[in-house]
């Protein structure tokens, strides 16, 4: 059971919320604006670039915030893997008066927006406003700009919608475009909640902990910012250089979800590199050489048999709450003398000689294995053995495999299981702030893809919700969407949060 609020923090949230309404549309507008900013994985920009997602950010936070400290922190050089791109993390801080702290992260990069005819009037980065309407269980028509789509919908968004009452026919205000979901629309719940606070609080009155907000890039390649703000592989995090521990943390990352629904865990996620090197010869007379793109061929083949995913998880746990090991083999393929592709054409050579060599990715998605969270050394290096082992008995050549430097993302799991969750103080509160803001009790859910919580929570072993945020769809897609109600709630949601988490000290 969540506890009681004082008089104080009702006042509190009842002045922040009062605030809230009366700047919905500049949440709006905020919102708007970031959207307006392209901010694909390396662009995200940094303080002194206003024209970027980050520059208009800092901008937006400074010019209101009085209590509150922003600071912003370039990636080292060495994490920075496309030409040109400086990329800064922004932290915002409301210190509290007591230890501890409630750690929210959002992110600011999106993926590619496609083909730009694929958008309403050909411009993803425009918000438009649409409704979208539920006609099956988890089918969805879109009208936007005068047209209608119909598409599907994950099954988790159709249970956040049947607690809701959003039935067959209902129909809810949607805001359209590129990264209005992912993630542009939680940046936009953390920073009104964070002004609703200073709004709120009077000058006799602190939070009982730090709220810390990290907007943070590369969420979607490598997640180079979240290991940036909480330490990853030996070299310290901005967060261990504020704080000497992490007792009496706890940590929300702020996603489009499924309505506020507490996501307690995800699998993690590693993307190995398996390399084939074979003997080159003519091709005219392929006998004398060794072909390191058939023999990859036949690793991978061997890898499509579903014995090959019992092998790769002898290692890990019967997981109740993460589920099982997968492998999808052969996510990129490149062999022979191919140099580049771009825009479908392919610059080769050697079509007349046999490739000594090959490459291929891996996606393998891990549930927790004994001694978890330890041991994280110990299972790439058997996952790696594993995998060579196989494809040297299936492919006649030489193979070595290997995970690269941010090729890992460890899996997160707040509990053992959902009803164990339920009861957690963490979600509790994520509960408590969902059904007070957005009017219903949502359901506990486990996240399909890696999040920054794996970072975040393997950085500062705080308990970390991997999700937490707005309801919408197409994340990944043409017509990506956002519910404009939810834009508000998420505000109020994580002004609720805060405070039933921190607590108010006069």
């Amino acid at each position: 059971m969540t506890r009681q609020l004082s008089q104080s923090e009702r006042t509190v949230l009842d002045a922040g919320t009062e605030w809230l309404d009366a700047h919905e549309e500049a949440l709006v507008d905020l919102l708007t604006e970031l959207v307006a900013r392209p901010s694909i994985t390396g662009r995200e920009g940094r303080r002194d670039d206003p024209a970027s997602t980050v520059g208009h950010l800092v901008a937006a936070l400074e010019e209101q915030v009085d209590r509150t400290d922003v600071v912003t922190e370039r990636l080292p050089d060495e994490w920075e893997y496309r030409d040109g791109a400086h990329r800064e993390n922004v932290y915002t801080v409301l210190q509290g008066g007591d230890d501890g702290a409630l750690v929210c992260t959002s992110h600011t990069d999106v993926v590619s927006a496609g083909a730009p005819d694929s958008w309403p009037d050909d411009d993803p980065y425009s918000i438009q406003r649409g409704t979208v309407t539920r006609v099956g269980e988890t089918t969805i028509e879109l009208d936007v700009a005068g047209d209608r789509f119909e598409r599907e919908v994950r099954a988790e968004l159709a249970r956040s919608w049947d607690r809701r009452g959003v039935g067959d026919g209902r129909s809810l205000e949607a805001l359209v475009g590129r990264g209005v979901y992912d993630n542009k629309a939680s940046i936009v719940c953390l920073v009104g909640s964070l002004l609703a606070l200073e709004a709120a609080l009077d000058d006799s009155q602190t939070l009982g902990g730090d709220l810390v907000h990290g907007h943070l890039v590369d969420e979607e390649v490598y997640q180079v910012g979240a290991k940036r703000m909480v330490g990853w592989d030996g070299r310290e995090g901005w967060l261990d250089e504020q704080y000497d521990g992490y007792d009496d943390f706890r940590a929300v990352v702020l996603e489009g979800s499924y309505g506020f629904a507490p996501v307690i865990g995800h699998r993690g996620l590693v993307w190995l590199e398996l390399e084939a090197t074979g003997e080159a010869a003519h091709a005219s007379t392929p006998d004398l050489g060794r072909n390191a793109v058939v023999g990859m061929a036949k690793a991978l083949a061997d890898a499509d048999d579903p014995a090959y995913a019992n092998a790769v998880a002898e290692q890990f746990v019967e997981d109740r709450l993460l589920g099982e090991t997968t492998v999808a083999p052969g996510t990129t393929v490149v062999g022979g003398d191919v140099r580049a592709v771009e825009d479908g054409y392919v610059d080769r050579g050697g079509l007349n000689a046999i490739p000594e060599w090959c490459e291929a990715t891996f996606d393998v998605r891990i549930p927790r294995w004994e001694g978890f969270p330890d041991g994280v050394d110990e299972v790439q290096a058997a996952l790696c053995e594993t995998v060579e082992r196989r494809a040297r008995a299936a492919g006649g050549v030489e193979f070595s495999a290997r995970i690269p430097e941010h090729g890992f993302f460890p899996p997160v799991a707040l509990a053992d299981d959902r009803e164990e969750a339920g009861s957690h103080p963490l979600v509790e509160t994520a509960i408590a702030a969902a059904t007070a803001t957005a009017g219903y009790e949502p359901a506990i859910e486990v996240a399909p893809g890696a999040t920054d919580a794996a970072f975040v929570y393997h950085g500062t072993h705080a308990p970390t919700l991997v999700e937490y945020g707005p309801a919408g769809a197409l994340s990944h897609e043409p017509l990506e969407f956002v519910e404009r109600e939810h834009v508000l709630t998420g505000a109020k949601a994580m002004l609720e949060f805060a405070v039933r988490e921190l607590g108010v000290l006069e």
